[in-house]
């Protein structure tokens, strides 16, 4: 018994510090799986939210070089130049003289029925279709999807053929577009098959394709960046993606969603990585007091959560500026397009008008006050209008002094008449900033729907030009589309001070 006590007395506090220090071990055990399991919750529910914004931009981008490029591949105009003869002068204003100066579309080339290059432009100049024949052929696959799309949802009218009344809507694409690398440069490559949008018709068979491609630059790069708020935003080659670097496919459409791991280019970009916070926040004081530990984890669960948060008013923002005018704070064209298409399709009413507005002289106010006044003058003036236009319609920003109004409610010659007297007057009145006054006018173009064209893109084409006119006429008056021009009182002379007049037809 002696000598059993004696034994104890040696080796029981030696075995309680060991059974403490194996319970410290297991708590630090667990407390380290547990950080190890939090972080990694943390970077993968991050990592798929970046995933799902890179890939709502990789689209949203398609979908802006579509509706871009649909101003020509969509246009019975452009069916009618290149159906036979192709119409130099059409090549040259339209393809050479449009797609690169408003869209930065740096190479267009249109192809037979059997994928010979007809038209090829880089840039703004013209080259021999000769030059086109190797990019033709190694974007073949998109074009024949793109035929294949229009072959699947052509309709037949009168024994020839027409696309879909929406050729850019989901299910209805008459495009095939992917990121490859041409000559050297990464950029978006896309195929949409040439259709009629009004009056012109195909024959049986495959159509012709306009393939145009559009440089990734660093620029483009950047801004993608810093509207999805992700550090060091780029689109590479798989193998070039740097092993910390967060990457999905940079390929629109169907492969994103399927994960085409395969797929050689790439978008990549610098994780937040929440995990890191983690380890960084609770490490020190784990070791310190253990019992911190459970302090620690809500502390950094709240970091999480306030990451999230983040994450989601960045992509509710994104949304935004998607469908809105940074500046003026207005709808932007493609928000106004949708709901001119909406208010046509639908058939609420009987008809609707569509105002095309240029503001005068806002180029003096920016070049005698600056752009800081200039900025101003243009949220002054889209408050204006939108007060002015009112429940009456929809009034957005489309351009640098450029606004575009859709009015469909409760309309006749008279009130619209007297509404774009209403905006004119609004908008001459004088405008304050700091260091001056800015005194700016408008001229209005007007176009009817239906009476002036059936479809939305014709009818805005109608007021652009009405547009035209009132300013030929001496701006500060509103001219009505398909009213003669020797009707019209050219002798007034525009003035803020006067009262604005409207021209109706």
């Amino acid at each position: 018994m002696a000598d059993f006590e004696k034994l104890s007395g040696k080796n029981f506090p030696a075995a309680i510090q060991l059974s403490c220090a194996a319970i410290i071990a297991a708590f630090l055990g667990l407390g380290l799986f547990i950080l190890f399991l939090a972080g990694g919750i943390a970077d993968k529910v991050r990592l798929d939210a970046e995933n799902k914004l890179v890939a709502n931009e990789l689209d949203r981008q398609v979908q802006l070089l579509a509706r871009d490029q649909s101003q020509v591949s969509h246009w019975d105009n452009t069916v009618f130049a290149l159906s036979e003869r192709i119409d130099e002068a059409f090549v040259r204003e339209e393809i050479a003289g449009w797609l690169w100066e408003d869209f930065d579309i740096e190479t267009s080339i249109v192809v037979s029925a059997d994928s010979k290059p007809l038209v090829v432009v880089e840039r703004d100049r013209v080259l021999d279709p000769s030059e086109g024949v190797v990019f033709a052929a190694s974007v073949e696959d998109l074009v024949s999807e793109a035929r294949q799309n229009y072959m699947e949802q052509r309709r037949e009218a009168g024994g020839r053929f027409v696309g879909p009344d929406k050729p850019l809507s989901k299910g209805n694409e008459m495009f095939a577009a992917d990121i490859r690398q041409v000559d050297g440069q990464m950029g978006l490559v896309m195929a949409q098959a040439i259709i009629p949008d009004d009056e012109a018709s195909l024959p049986d068979g495959a159509p012709q394709v306009l393939i145009t491609f559009k440089p990734v630059t660093e620029e483009l790069l950047q801004t993608m960046g810093e509207t999805l708020g992700l550090a060091d935003f780029q689109i590479l080659h798989a193998e070039d993606v740097h092993p910390d670097l967060a990457s999905m496919p940079a390929t629109p459409g169907a492969a994103v969603a399927l994960g085409d791991a395969a797929h050689p280019v790439h978008a990549a970009w610098t994780s937040a990585r929440p995990s890191a916070t983690i380890w960084r926040l609770s490490a020190i004081p784990m070791l310190v007091l253990l019992a911190l530990v459970a302090g620690a984890l809500m502390f950094v669960a709240r970091r999480s959560a306030a990451s999230l948060s983040a994450l989601e008013a960045s992509e509710r923002q994104n949304r935004f500026l998607a469908l809105h005018d940074a500046l003026s704070g207005l709808p932007n064209r493609v928000q106004f397009d949708q709901a001119l298409e909406d208010v046509i399709s639908a058939g609420r009413y009987d008809r609707c008008a569509i105002l095309c507005i240029d503001l005068d002289r806002f180029k003096t106010v920016n070049d005698t006050y600056g752009h800081q006044a200039g900025d101003t003058v243009i949220r002054t003036v889209a408050n204006r209008i939108a007060e002015t236009v009112g429940d009456a319609g929809i009034a957005a920003r489309i351009g640098g002094d450029e606004f575009i109004v859709l009015l469909h409610n409760e309309i006749d010659k008279d009130s619209v008449s007297w509404r774009c007297d209403q905006l004119i007057e609004s908008v001459c009145r004088p405008i304050l900033f700091e260091g001056g006054t800015a005194a700016v006018g408008a001229s209005i173009g007007v176009a009817w729907w239906p009476d002036n064209a059936l479809t939305a893109k014709t009818v805005i084409r109608s007021a652009d030009e009405a547009l035209y006119i009132a300013k030929e006429l001496g701006r500060g008056r509103a001219y009505f589309a398909g009213m003669p021009v020797a009707a019209v009182d050219k002798a007034a002379k525009p003035d803020c001070d006067r009262a604005p007049r409207a021209v109706n037809g």
